[in-house]
């Protein structure tokens, strides 16, 4: 016997080495494919470092040739039709203040273009004759003396206003070392243009990358490249990947990408770090494993053995071959959840010996409905007989209306079935009331027809209005409206019951809000507490009930609000 509990046990230990095997072996392989992925992830990470600074460039170039050709007809359009410009005298001088106003007119014309074209530094006007340039920063007359960028667009305005071309030209410009992008349109001895600093152009492109170690430049048409200043050119282009875009007729703006710089590094870091510390964690996990190998494997073989054993109870935990305290508290736990389950086992038994007395009593009470509306039926058969017209009327809607309410109230119905119940049951109210008693409408959208509601829902709700608002002494009306609504969840039945009785006592407000019988008239009122009940059942918390008063002895208004995607039907 002894021999034989050897071997048990002997099979045991293997079986659970086996699943340390089967534990151990996919971590490994997680553990490896990771760092597979991360030499993978690096460069697909310089791929799309690389596609994203492509793809950002040429966005940033397809937007800069769209501002060019915007102001290609923005030159023209200003200059042809710009009346300041047309009235530029063929004299003027620094002392003319009687063309100050002119002047300023034609400025705030520059600055108002250089506020749409952030990108531009300088609009300006160039008339020949008085030898005249006016720009959004000041103003040169021929008897100035000015140098640097004012001066070179002077000129270079003197050569190009010459040349009157049909559309607008764009160049290079070199001023104060630096170069420049001008485009300008020139008629009638006048000339409109513009200038944009080439640096601007390189800043706002590596502003756009950011992080990314680039080098912008430009080739000319002629072959020459620009770089920006304060730029080395042999090593701008010594080792990355070059993309070019074609910037208007100027030639080709490009970028030159860097494979060691900006955020390759820091990734590169980050993927070296990761490598580290996944090889020390898997050393980590190899010592760990054997380690906690002997005491925890074999204490857990005999807390199985326990558990197998379970038809003696002291085997869980007084046999004294676990020592670990866990194990022990998880011995007394197990024990305690047979015990629990054993109880569960009953309460089931019991609920469904229950739940089969529920279904029989409803089958019994199926049996009673019956029987009064056969009576009915005797009843409208004997006043139709005798000519009880009347009698035949309220006979005859009062068996419809409760044949409608015996059929099974656990379901939903249709909308349209519903409204037809209740104007039933509003058609045996004005039996009683009489017609000048209460005006009851409903109001409905052409798209809640197949729409689902809670059975007996609006019959509660119009009947709960007449109970509280409905006297002998003045004429009440009942509204009911219904319509469809859609939220960001989905779409929403929206019913909305109002009267114009009293309202609400605060007391019934009270009861209502915190789920409290409802004691009116002597009587104890559930309608509004079991709908929100059903709609709770039904719905969860999407579906919503709002009750109040809407001014003081003016009314009550009830608020429901059903969802109808479905998927609590």
């Amino acid at each position: 016997m002894v021999w034989k509990m050897g071997i048990r046990k002997k099979q045991k230990a293997q079986t659970l080495q086996a699943i340390g095997t089967k534990i151990l072996l996919p971590v490994f392989l997680a553990l490896f494919g990771l760092l597979v992925c991360l030499f993978v992830g690096l460069r697909e990470t310089r791929n799309l470092a690389s596609q994203y600074v492509q793809d950002t460039a040429e966005l940033y170039v397809e937007q800069i040739n769209k501002d060019i050709l915007q102001m290609n007809t923005e030159l023209i359009q200003i200059l042809v039709n710009n009346d300041a410009i047309a009235r530029l005298p063929g004299e003027i001088g620094a002392r003319d203040a009687k063309y100050y106003q002119l002047l300023e007119k034609i400025r705030d014309e520059n600055r108002l273009l250089k506020i749409r074209y952030q990108e531009v530094q300088n609009f300006f006007v160039y008339a020949q004759e008085p030898d005249l340039l006016v720009g959004d920063s000041g103003v040169v007359f021929r008897e100035s003396k000015v140098s640097g960028l004012m001066n070179e667009l002077r000129e270079f305005s003197r050569e190009a206003v010459k040349r009157s071309n049909p559309t607008t030209e764009w160049s290079f410009l070199e001023a104060d070392e630096s170069v420049y992008i001008i485009g300008w349109y020139a008629k009638d001895q006048k000339m409109m243009g513009c200038v944009i600093q080439l640096n601007e152009v390189f800043s706002m492109l590596q502003e756009m990358t950011e992080k990314y170690q680039v080098n912008p430049y430009m080739r000319q048409k002629d072959g020459k490249v620009v770089f920006p200043e304060n730029t080395d050119a042999a090593a701008a282009k010594e080792q990355g990947e070059e993309y070019e875009y074609q910037l208007g007729t100027l030639g080709k703006l490009g970028v030159c990408i860097l494979q060691d710089g900006g955020i390759f590094e820091d990734v590169l870091q980050m993927q070296m770090i990761l490598i580290l510390l996944i090889t020390v964690l898997m050393v980590i996990c190899a010592i760990q494993l054997i380690r906690y190998y002997r005491s925890l494997m074999r204490p857990l073989q005999s807390f199985v053995q326990g558990i197998t054993e379970m038809e003696e109870e002291q085997q869980l935990n007084e046999n004294g071959e676990n020592n670990i305290l866990e194990l022990e508290a998880v011995s007394d736990r197990f024990r305690g959840m047979i015990r629990k389950i054993q109880s569960l086992k009953i309460a089931i038994y019991e609920k469904e010996l229950n739940e089969q007395k529920a279904e029989l009593e409803y089958m019994q009470e199926q049996i009673r409905p019956h029987f009064f509306l056969n009576c009915l039926s005797l009843i409208h058969g004997i006043a139709d007989a005798q000519g009880e017209k009347k009698i035949t009327y309220i006979t005859r809607v009062l068996s419809e209306y409760m044949r409608y309410n015996y059929q099974d109230s656990g379901k939903e119905r249709n909308i349209q079935e519903e409204l037809e119940h209740v104007k039933k049951y509003v058609e045996l109210q004005k039996l009683r009331y009489g017609e000048d008693g209460f005006r009851f409408e409903v109001i409905e959208d052409a798209q809640v027809g197949e729409c689902r509601v809670p059975s007996l829902v609006l019959q509660t709700l119009v009947e709960n209005a007449i109970v509280h608002a409905v006297t002998l002494d003045r004429m009440v009306e009942i509204s009911l409206y219904i319509t469809t609504e859609v939220y960001e969840d989905g779409r929403y039945l929206y019913i909305c019951v109002s009267d114009t009785g009293k309202g609400f006592s605060g007391e019934i407000l009270e009861a209502i809000e915190k789920d409290l019988p409802i004691i009116y008239n002597g009587r104890k009122h559930v309608g509004l507490q079991n709908i929100r009940r059903r709609l709770l059942l039904l719905y969860g918390g999407r579906a919503t009930m709002t009750i109040q008063n809407m001014d003081e002895n003016y009314g009550a208004i009830v608020e429901l609000r059903i969802p109808q995607d479905g998927e609590n039907f």
